[in-house]
C-alpha cells in the first residue's frame, strides 16, 4: 500500500494542501481531479517524495517515505511530471534508457527500451533527437521512460502520473488510459492527476476531488460524480449524463 495521511503543505503563508489522506493499492487506478490551483500536483509531489509535507506522513509498504533511499524508491515507484526540461540533444531512446538501472546489460536495455517505445507508439522516433519531437511525442517518450523504469524492476510498482494526457491527441489519450489500466491489471498501482472528467471516470476505480487543497469527495466514479459535485468543484452548472446542444463526441474505444 502507498498511503498519505493528514498531509498539509504550506508555502508563502498559504495552505496549499490541507489535511488530505489518500491511499493507492496494487491493482487500482486512482484519479485526482479538481480545478487549477486545487493542490493536485503538489499532493502528487508529496507522494512521490519530491516535496516534504509541512505536516503528515507518506508511507510505502508501511515504511515512512523518508526512510527509503533513492535507489530503492526508484524500484517501487516511477513519476511522470507535467513537463520535463531536457537541456541536451538526447535521442528518444536515450531518454527512455534513463529509467533503467545501471546494472542492466546493453542488450537487456535495448530490448526494454524498444518495448517501452512500442507501448507508447513511438518506435519510429527511437533515433530522433528529443528536441525535434512535438509536445505530445515528448510526453509519450517520458511515459515510456517511467514504464521502462518499473518494467526493469519486475513490472509492478506504482505509476504517479501528473496530467499524462494533457498534450496528447485523442487516440493517444485513450492509449495512455489503456496503459494505466493494464499496469493496474498486472498488479501495479496508478495515481493520475487528470483534468478531463470523462477520461477520469473511464479509467479510475476511485476519484479524489480536490478543491482549495481539501478533499471534497472521494469514491467510485459512479457514486460521486453528480451535478452537485460538479457545481461544488468547478462552480459550473452541468448535467451529468445530460446531452448538450449541437454535436458531441464520447470517445471510448480505439479501433486498430
Amino acid at each position: 500500500m502507498y498511503a498519505a495521511r493528514n498531509i498539509r503543505v504550506k508555502a508563502g503563508g498559504k495552505l496549499i494542501v490541507d489535511d488530505v489522506s489518500i491511499a493507492l493499492a496494487p491493482g487500482k487506478v486512482v484519479a485526482i481531479v479538481g480545478p487549477n490551483g486545487a493542490g493536485k500536483s503538489t499532493l502528487l509531489k508529496v507522494l512521490a517524495g519530491e516535496r516534504r509535507p509541512s505536516e503528515g506522513e507518506v508511507r510505502l509498504d508501511n515504511v515512512s517515505l523518508r526512510q527509503w533511499d533513492a535507489f530503492a524508491l526508484a524500484k517501487r515507484r516511477a513519476v511522470l511530471p507535467q513537463s520535463v526540461a531536457v537541456a541536451f540533444p538526447f535521442l528518444a531512446e536515450e531518454i527512455v534508457a534513463l529509467g533503467l538501472p545501471q546494472y542492466f546489460s546493453r542488450s537487456e536495455g535495448q530490448q526494454l527500451v524498444g518495448r517501452a517505445l512500442a507501448a507508447v507508439d513511438m518506435s519510429f522516433a527511437a533515433g530522433q533527437t528529443y528536441d525535434t519531437l512535438s509536445g505530445g511525442e515528448r510526453q509519450r517518450v517520458q511515459l515510456a521512460r517511467v514504464l521502462a523504469q518499473l518494467w526493469a524492476n519486475g513490472g509492478k510498482g506504482y505509476l504517479l502520473l501528473d496530467e499524462p494526457t494533457a498534450s496528447l491527441d485523442l487516440p493517444h489519450q485513450l492509449a495512455t488510459l489503456r496503459i494505466a489500466r493494464d499496469h493496474a491489471k498486472a498488479g501495479g498501482g496508478v495515481l493520475a492527476v487528470l483534468h478531463d472528467l470523462n477520461l477520469a471516470v473511464m479509467v479510475a476505480d476511485e476519484l479524489v476531488a480536490l478543491k482549495s487543497g481539501r478533499v471534497i469527495a472521494a469514491g467510485a466514479p459512479a457514486d460521486i460524480v453528480t451535478d452537485t459535485l460538479i457545481r461544488a468543484l468547478y462552480d459550473v452548472e452541468a448535467k451529468v449524463c445530460g446531452v448538450p446542444e449541437g454535436p458531441f463526441l464520447l470517445p471510448q474505444t480505439i479501433i486498430r
